[in-house]
């Protein structure tokens, strides 16, 4: 479940110019492992700065933060991104959105049309007939939830709420910064989390109805769809991490093959992590079904929030990771989504898998997978500590962060602690299979 939802904060009031769209095809060389994702969307906003922007540069999908008129330091976002790419041509730079929550007063605010439409055209999820009890956000931040389903009337230009949204975000995120690589689209629930009329007859439906969730489903899949048309060529990725149930394919049939990938948020590290409440096996049956039903070429953040010097913690999440082919994005617990953290292993190159993903443990329960330049493994919680046998030499990796692990030693076995993980390198590389190149989307 979803408990720290991205926000997005502020008031500032501005119009921004627009610059011409461009609607051309991008290539993406899919990078080597580990693969690192970033999420850099809370204050403060130093988007500006080279030093950040050098940092946010190694990481191979970014999300930003974005609203009418953000010029941090002076700066336009097409210029930070612009700015990222000349370093790391590779490197996708996403926006975020969001569609479920608004605030009703447009005062200072920099949302003031959006909010304004919404206003006039009663856009808000109403618990009565008479369209005059707003619904609450979940968030309990004072916020209003947006009726986001296809559900709303139509406005003069006959959009209705969620087919406005599509094109205010485009119009105010996409046209003025065309060289982003798509949207990021927070909330992308199968199931509501507040009763309400999502059908504008005077039925509140419960989030456990079918009914509402069918609402809510329609809503987003239009948002993808339309995004889709709008901005031909690029990705579209969102926070899918309420895509799975223990036991049960979660996964409604509209939303497979709906984004390219997305963020499974706080896999591990709070009390409401997956793998708190459902354990390692769980958090990766998660994992897999989640990578199992995106477009290629798969954008899936695995995402962690911890404490930055718990080392043992961050490499069982990376390893954790390295079992399937998502991206990995550790933040902090207690500032979630500021700054960019950096670790020894991230500098590691392990090159492309070497065969299928694992389906098992390999050794003691603990669970290997193979690539090119090395190996990862993983010592899943309740495991208890494990000595295995390595089957051949390996080289520990150097670094300073943890140095009692991280020595630089020649290895033909290791000794994991319960919840632990490590990368180790081979003393020659196997055969390099080429990497896919110019994995594309769009005409």
């Amino acid at each position: 479940m979803i408990h720290s939802a991205f926000r997005q904060g502020l008031t500032a009031v501005a119009a921004i110019g627009a610059l011409a769209a461009s609607a051309g095809a991008f290539a993406f060389t899919p990078p080597s492992f580990p693969r690192i994702a970033g999420i850099q969307i809370s204050a403060p906003f130093d988007y500006n700065d080279p030093t950040f922007q050098a940092e946010v540069a190694k990481q191979s999908i970014t999300v930003l933060n974005d609203w009418p008129g953000m010029n941090p330091g002076g700066e336009s976002m097409q210029t930070v991104v612009q700015q990222i790419k000349a370093i790391n041509p590779n490197a996708l730079v996403f926006l975020y959105t969001d569609s479920d929550e608004q605030f009703t007063d447009p005062t200072n605010s920099a949302w003031a049309t959006l909010i304004n439409e919404i206003n006039s055209m009663k856009w808000w999820l109403y618990s009565d007939k008479s369209l005059t009890s707003a619904v609450s956000s979940f968030y309990g931040n004072g916020g209003m939830t947006i009726n986001n389903s296809t559900n709303t009337p139509k406005n003069a230009q006959g959009q209705d709420a969620i087919d406005y949204m599509v094109n205010y975000f485009v119009a105010n995120e996409y046209t003025p910064n065309t060289n982003i690589d798509g949207f990021f689209m927070d909330n992308v629930f199968t199931t509501p989390r507040v009763a309400g009329d999502w059908y504008r007859n005077g039925t509140v439906l419960q989030p456990s109805s079918s009914q509402a969730q069918a609402a809510i489903q329609s809503g987003y899949e239009r948002w993808f769809s339309l995004a889709r048309q709008l901005m031909p060529g690029k990705y579209q990725i969102g926070n899918i991490a309420t895509w799975y149930s223990p036991g049960a394919t979660a996964v409604p049939a509209g939303f497979k093959g709906m984004t390219d990938g997305g963020e499974i948020e706080g896999l591990i590290g709070q009390t409401w992590s997956t793998e708190t409440w459902d354990g390692w096996q769980g958090m990766e049956n998660q994992y897999f079904q989640i990578m199992a039903v995106v477009n290629a070429p798969k954008l899936v953040i695995f995402d962690q929030q911890d404490n930055p010097t718990n080392y043992q913690s961050m490499r069982y999440g990376l390893t954790s990771c390295l079992m399937n082919d998502g991206y990995y994005n550790f933040t902090s617990n207690t500032s979630t989504y500021s700054g960019v953290y950096w670790f020894d292993e991230f500098n590691a190159n392990l090159g492309q898998p070497v065969g299928a993903t694992p389906t098992g443990a390999w050794q003691n329960g603990v669970w290997r997978r193979d690539f090119t330049n090395g190996i990862a493994l993983v010592n899943p919680k309740g495991n208890g500590t494990q000595t295995v046998q390595l089957g051949g030499t390996f080289v520990k990796i150097k670094g300073t962060q943890a140095p009692s692990v991280n020595n630089g030693q020649t290895v033909t076995s290791v000794t994991l602690q319960d919840r632990d993980g490590i990368i180790l390198m081979r003393q020659s590389p196997l055969q390099q299979p080429k990497a896919p190149t110019g994995v594309s989307i769009g005409n």
